[in-house]
């Protein structure tokens, strides 16, 4: 989608009427532009919009589907209009006041234990996505959001979750096996598995790598370079190879070494800006208390 919707201008929908005035461009993606807008009673909303109708209605189904994880926003509505002879589709969703992970950590870095409690959190929605058969597939840091006004992370976009079984078509290379010669690009618990194991490297590392660069052998490497103890940087290994544990194992074994603070060689304290983003994950865990045992 070239055009761009400019600040004021006040779009109307075709099948359900209600009018929406853009304030700003909040980003952009593949299939489309996300952006902050209010409504006519002046609250405010995301809206997503995309020439694509396919994408837009595939994630306002998943979002809707998964409404009932905590971590993701609540949907308004889905709805088209025209302009300038083109024909435009936008779903309405939940304003998240705050940064992505991406821009959150370049003004704020994270050490390993807030780093590890991220990753628990995200892998857990993965988990209750695999419960009915599906596969998150794109993951990467902007589609991650540190929710400041209510003290939780939320996952933004489902755009890439993937019946098991079907191929990947979504996908951020950084995360994707395929990209790393890990494995093909078809959806199991396995292609999550590996995403999730780059997830946490990138955010102990605190860098990102471009696949064919470096290989995950070198990744690992550099985690023992910076201290993290072999028990952490073993399941990561067993995570990029995925021969050996289940997805649910992981996480298992990973919130083992989150609770007894294994994951360093050498231990230090948390500072002001780490120990906030903790209680971000202790925040967003509480979401999941009461949706959790009907996904099990």
């Amino acid at each position: 989608m070239d055009q761009k919707l400019y600040a004021g201008f006040i779009l109307k929908g075709k099948w359900n009427h209600n009018q929406y005035e853009i304030i700003n461009l909040l980003g952009v993606g593949g299939i489309g532009q996300v952006y902050k807008v209010k409504d006519m009673n002046n609250k405010i909303w995301a809206l997503k919009i995309s020439t694509e109708m396919q994408s837009i209605t595939k994630e306002y189904d998943m979002l809707n589907r998964f409404r009932y994880i905590g971590l993701v926003p609540k949907v308004k509505e889905i709805d088209d209009f025209s302009c300038d002879k083109d024909q435009l589709y936008y779903m309405v969703m939940e304003y998240i006041e705050g940064k992505n992970l991406k821009e959150y950590i370049k003004i704020k870095p994270i050490n390993a234990k807030a780093a590890m409690g991220i990753t628990i959190l995200i892998g857990k929605a993965f988990l209750m996505l695999h419960k009915k058969d599906f596969i998150f597939g794109d993951l990467k840091l902007e589609n991650l959001m540190i929710d400041t006004k209510n003290n939780v992370i939320k996952i933004i976009d489902l755009g890439g979750v993937t019946p098991m079984g079907s191929s990947v078509k979504e996908f951020t290379p950084l995360y994707d096996r395929a990209s790393w010669n890990m494995g093909i690009r078809r959806g199991d618990e396995n292609y999550d598995l590996f995403s999730l194991s780059m997830l946490l490297t990138t955010l102990l590392l605190r860098k990102s790598f471009i696949p064919g660069k470096i290989s995950v052998d070198e990744l690992i490497k550099k985690l023992k370079d910076i201290h993290i103890s072999s028990i952490l940087t073993n399941l990561i290994h067993k995570g990029f190879i995925q021969n050996s544990k289940s997805f649910k194992d992981f996480l298992i074994e990973l919130e083992k070494i989150y609770i007894n603070n294994i994951y360093q060689e050498k231990c230090f304290t948390l500072d002001r800006q780490n120990f906030a983003i903790n209680m971000l994950f202790v925040g967003s865990i509480l979401l999941f208390l009461g949706v959790v045992i009907q996904c099990l």
